[in-house]
């Protein structure tokens, strides 16, 4: 395994751990001010600073508690290198039970850059 995708799966195994605990705070230092997804359905949506992010990402997880969520796991793990700073970061996620049973999964792609020493998720991109 290169250092790219080493680095790769140190960042999303904490920002899934981060989501996992509820630190809206601490999962939302993993974006870019601003940060954009796209949506499965196309449609563009743009958090302009990580309080706008931690805003949406604490409703979304309430409403997935309502579904059962209680934790991911990540399968299908794929990282390119696109520049010097720069990573394309695909994989799948698996939104998981407090019994690990099986909620739903999605494909995400996860555009990063590296700020100094960190990597920051500058996009992401839901596939259908």
């Amino acid at each position: 395994m290169n250092e790219v995708t080493i680095e790769a799966k140190e960042f999303f195994t904490k920002y899934r751990t981060a989501f996992d605990k509820g630190n809206m705070d601490e999962f939302c230092m993993f974006f870019n001010e601003p940060f954009l997804s796209v949506r499965a359905d196309g449609t563009i949506q743009s958090l302009s600073t990580n309080k706008e992010a931690k805003d949406f990402f604490s409703k979304v997880i309430e409403l997935w508690k309502k579904e059962g969520y209680k934790s991911f796991s990540i399968s299908d793990f794929e990282v390119e290198a696109l520049g010097k700073k720069s990573i394309l970061v695909t994989f799948s996620w698996n939104m998981l039970t407090k019994d690990s049973h099986f909620i739903r999964q999605w494909r995400q792609s996860y555009n990063l850059v590296k700020e100094k020493s960190e990597w920051k998720v500058i996009l992401s991109t839901f596939h259908r």
